[in-house]
């Protein structure tokens, strides 16, 4: 039976690995260059989870188990047909169209665009953000947690992961331009964001767990940024 003291270190371990993750958070988004967040973010996913399994959280808890791959690219690869079908939804819509809309990705070059389509989303941030969220930090988390436990726990982090992005946002997204000026709106803006982020970092957990895969979370996470994105790209040149 665990002794106070064990507990309480191990709590302490916990707060203080989701400290160190929405530390790294301020790092990446604000003092690491757009060239490196790529190969930074792959260097600091890998750290976490080499750093979870020296903690004692074992490959399969990891979602790294080899006999789970196919499961996790078949779940996975099944998910991608919804948020097709949703981003389509989205774009016919012209009151949801604006919410793709989105100088940064609308005003990127062919290059731009390709470069964020087959490296930064599905290796620099999908891969990295699975990797650190439903490997490392859930896989920690389930060592001493139930499994909803330490979604949700897991989860919270990956919703305040979110805020600094997308505060950034805020002024480049005409979908929310009518928060300028307004600080209650942009922080109900953030914390809508916050809210939403951190329920898909339930749903990708979950297919983690459901497949056994880190592979399940990382292509849906995938389709949503890309899909998202070129959405995005689509928008911009669908008139009003």
């Amino acid at each position: 039976m665990a002794t106070r003291s064990s507990r309480e270190g191990a709590a302490a371990l916990e707060i203080g690995a989701a400290a160190a993750v929405l530390g790294y958070g301020v790092l990446i988004n604000r003092v690491v260059p757009s060239e490196l967040y790529v190969p930074v973010n792959l260097a600091a996913a890998c750290a976490a989870v080499a750093a979870a399994h020296a903690l004692g959280t074992n490959w399969r808890d990891l979602g790294l188990a080899r006999d789970r791959v196919k499961a996790g690219l078949k779940l996975g690869g099944i998910t991608l047909i919804p948020i097709a079908a949703a981003v389509a939804l989205g774009l016919a819509i012209p009151w949801t169209r604006d919410f793709f809309r989105d100088t940064t990705i609308t005003g990127a070059s062919t290059a731009e665009a390709a470069y964020t389509l087959l490296l930064r989303i599905p290796f620099g941030t999908a891969m990295s953000e699975e990797l650190i969220f439903r490997g490392a930090l859930l896989g920690l988390y389930l060592q001493r947690h139930r499994p909803w436990v330490a979604v949700v726990m897991s989860s919270a982090v990956f919703g305040l992961w979110h805020v600094l992005p997308t505060i950034s946002s805020l002024g480049t997204n005409p979908g929310v331009s009518g928060t300028a000026g307004n600080l209650l709106a942009q922080v109900g803006a953030v914390a809508f964001v916050v809210l939403a982020t951190g329920i898909a970092g339930a749903f990708f957990s979950w297919l983690r767990l459901r497949s056994g895969s880190i592979l399940a979370p990382w292509l849906t996470h995938t389709g949503f940024n890309s899909i998202g994105y070129l959405g995005s790209r689509l928008a911009g040149r669908i008139s009003k």
